[in-house]
């Protein structure tokens, strides 16, 4: 692929930092096209990771290389059927993204107990995803976005994920830390960038960065890093991230924190000395602190990906910081009220005697409260109604299902996520019948065995895929599948 005058300039920037073999392995790799990676729904999968990805690239004919950072992920170097063509990706059973935008999240350290998390630029939600699968859903994560008209689709992607224990919000990320100082335990920062990642993408492609956008791109990226540094508890983990290359975005933003607080922060060196890969101390005649030779400066050739950089900070003191007030909500606003005992009990018992499933262990384990708004009922995060109730949200939790007059009708969103743990009111759809159903068809003249009438039923294809939910009445099976998983 030919080269742009300005792109040639770019790599040429990076010359004196890299040996000639590296260099020359940087410009070999800059002119390809990275693969994607598929990332397994851990909340999903009832399989192995191993054994779930060897499943699906069987089943496609997809050509795989492993990724070093993440048990969870294959890159797909070649496919005969591909990856966002499947049956299984239009169900949220995997994410399709950037194998190198994997890396951040896979550096944070699991925890026994449940944690709060913050990603502070969520949107599309990839990451978000990620963090949420670290726990399989026990952790709370807070997914905010700073622009109102990126959080459609990040709702929809968590939505798809099936993801509960989490709320979206929208809000400058800048304010997060003096409105809620030493407060989570993880947070991500992957901050908005140049995005020059020294490789050719059709998605992204190249174009010249001025010195004073970059200006303003580094300003922001501090100010960011600034408020995540604050709202971290001390011994919490932060981890700054960019798809670009540019040190004035990477080392000089992270060397502006540590400079700004001495021993208040360092760099772990886990991931560095297990990947083998170096940050800069020092660019065109800038010194950065000398804990950033633990950056992960992910050139092109490093994992044959887009360029990319992270850093895992962790914070060993408290900070200064200006306590603001955070914006409230009183929770009353919301319409959402407890259930009463009996109402539970009622809930508990018809849902296990429908679909062999016990809702209240659920609940226990994944730490979710069910609340009712008018009809409806909701499965709230208790650490959201514990830590920040009065924090307004644009979305929260995952639907339990409605009152129908007297009749309590299960939710296809529940459904898309716990039915494939359901025993029973399940019904296995013939193979000839699934493409008609993944386009949105309902089902005709069928009399399935074993199905009460009147329910809404959990679906199922030969394979176990959990296909969503239906409403079974005179021989009618009503698709309820969300459009967002039809094949259109």
């Amino acid at each position: 692929m030919i080269q742009s005058d300005e792109f040639t300039s770019a790599l040429m920037r990076y010359q004196p930092y890299l040996d000639q073999s590296q260099f020359a392995s940087l410009l070999k790799e800059s002119e390809q096209i990275a693969p994607a990676a598929v990332r397994l729904n851990l909340l999903k999968s009832q399989d192995s990771s191993t054994e779930r990805l060897h499943f699906l690239g069987e089943k496609y004919s997809w050509k795989t290389e492993k990724l070093p950072y993440s048990i969870d992920s294959l890159q797909v170097v070649d496919s005969l059927t591909y990856p966002s063509h499947t049956r299984e990706y239009l169900l949220g059973q995997y994410y399709l993204q950037d194998a190198a935008s994997i890396l951040p999240v896979s550096l944070f350290s699991r925890s026994e107990n449940p944690l709060l998390k913050l990603d502070m630029a969520a949107s599309p939600g990839g990451k978000t995803t990620q963090m949420i699968d670290a726990s399989l859903d026990k952790d709370f994560v807070i997914a905010n976005d700073s622009a109102a008209s990126r959080l459609s689709a990040l709702r929809t992607v968590l939505q798809t994920w099936g993801a509960a224990n989490y709320a979206i919000t929208n809000f400058p990320g800048e304010r997060w830390g003096d409105w809620y100082p030493e407060t989570f335990d993880q947070i991500l920062l992957d901050a908005p960038c140049s995005m020059q990642s020294l490789r050719t993408s059709s998605s992204h492609p190249h174009r010249p960065i001025t010195v004073d956008e970059r200006g303003r791109l580094s300003s922001r990226q501090q100010a960011l890093l600034f408020s995540a540094a604050k709202a971290l508890k001390t011994g919490g983990e932060l981890i700054y991230s960019t798809c670009t290359l540019a040190p004035e975005e990477d080392e000089a933003v992270v060397s502006s924190l540590l400079e700004a607080y001495p021993d208040a922060f360092h760099i772990d060196p886990g991931p560095s000395k297990e990947f083998t890969v170096t940050g800069l101390t020092e660019y065109e005649g800038q010194n950065f602190h000398p804990d950033l030779i633990h950056a992960l400066r992910i050139w092109p050739f490093v994992f044959q990906t887009n360029g990319f950089f992270a850093v895992k900070l962790i914070k060993d003191k408290p900070i200064p910081t200006e306590q603001v007030v955070p914006p409230s909500r009183d929770f009353n606003l919301t319409g959402y009220k407890p259930l009463s005992d009996r109402l539970f009990q009622e809930l508990t018992a018809m849902i296990h005697e429908t679909y062999g499933f016990d809702l209240e262990t659920k609940l226990g384990d994944l730490s979710l409260v069910p609340m009712r708004k008018v009809d409806g009922i909701q499965l709230l995060p208790f650490a959201y109604l514990n830590n920040f109730n009065t924090l307004p949200y644009n979305a929260i939790g995952i639907p339990l299902g409605r009152f129908i007059r007297d009749q309590f009708e299960i939710n296809v969103e529940f459904i898309l996520r716990f039915g494939v743990e359901f025993t029973r009111n399940v019904w296995q759809i013939p193979g000839d019948l699934v493409a008609q159903w993944m386009k949105g068809f309902d089902i005709r003249g069928i009399d399935p065995p074993g199905i009460k009438p009147g329910t809404v039923i959990a679906i199922r294809d030969e394979e176990g895929n959990n296909l969503g939910a239906a409403k079974y009445s005179n021989k009618r099976l009503r698709n309820l599948l969300p459009n967002r998983h039809i094949r259109h």
